[in-house]
């Protein structure tokens, strides 16, 4: 049975208060969050479930993130910040362009298919934050600076992204591809399609 507010405000009373920098603090309640929004989905889990699992009272969790909006694009972020190192770490094992691209495909699929649910957060249009807003367009630049930097780069990288979100989430619905069949379309795409593209300035040619 759920807890009434006065038994849950007793509860959060109860609870000792350990002082921890505020960092640390903030970290652990996304991380319990984190936990909790894999397998069950981020509608499904309640503030009262995560001030528990992290130990601290529901009001400190509306302290630190302000409401559910705030606490989700700080997991979105952790998620995020995690996902662009893992990809960073698959760029780095060859300087061929080709060998880079299949390997940074390769990547982004086993993130999906260990992580589908983290994934489908990440792809998800529903999580509209400023902070959230802020970290995808800086994605898109880092990606624009692999060619020449210009407007018209960073919005083809957006097109690349969208692609590849759009393209794994109906992967991962279907579950009638292999991943190794999804992987080579993936790269025919990006590679056939997108890597023919040249940039001067702001202009294709």
């Amino acid at each position: 049975m759920p807890r009434t507010r006065t038994q849950a405000a007793s509860v959060d009373e109860r609870r000792p208060v350990t002082r921890l920098d505020p960092a640390v603090r903030r970290e652990q309640i996304v991380q319990a969050a984190a936990r909790l929004f894999e397998g069950r989905g981020t509608s499904e889990v309640t503030f009262e479930e995560i001030s528990d699992a992290a130990g601290v009272s529901r009001a400190l969790v509306y302290n630190y993130f302000g409401d559910r909006g705030g606490l989700l694009a700080a997991v979105y972020l952790h998620h995020f910040a995690d996902v662009n190192q893992r990809l960073r770490e698959a760029a780095s094992v060859s300087d061929d362009p080709e060998a880079r691209t299949r390997a940074l495909i390769a990547a982004y699929i086993q993130i999906a298919s260990d992580h589908p649910d983290t994934w489908r957060m990440l792809a998800s249009p529903a999580i509209d934050h400023p902070k959230v807003r802020a970290a995808r367009r800086e994605r898109m630049v880092g990606l624009a600076a692999h060619w020449d930097g210009s407007p018209v780069a960073r919005v083809v990288a957006s097109g690349i992204v969208g692609m590849l979100e759009s393209a794994t989430l109906d992967w991962l619905e279907g579950g009638d591809v292999d991943a190794d069949n999804f992987a080579e379309v993936l790269f025919a795409l990006v590679w056939h399609g997108f890597g023919t593209l040249r940039f001067t300035g702001a202009q294709r040619v």
